[in-house]
């Protein structure tokens, strides 16, 4: 049953992330090889300088 809720969850915020985020990022949920969408697995881009800690 949470797995349901928190689908519905990741379903909306990806619709809001979808018309407005930060430029740069990127935030995609993996592509299954039979096409389907899994919301519970997201790959990202944080832009920045590579290597650079940031603490």
């Amino acid at each position: 049953m949470s797995g349901g809720i928190a689908r519905g969850r990741l379903t909306e915020e990806r619709k809001a992330w979808r018309k407005n985020h930060p430029h740069g990022f990127v935030a995609k949920p993996e592509t299954l090889p039979d096409g389907t969408v899994n919301l519970m697995i997201w790959h990202c881009i944080i832009p920045g300088k590579t290597g650079v800690s940031s603490s």
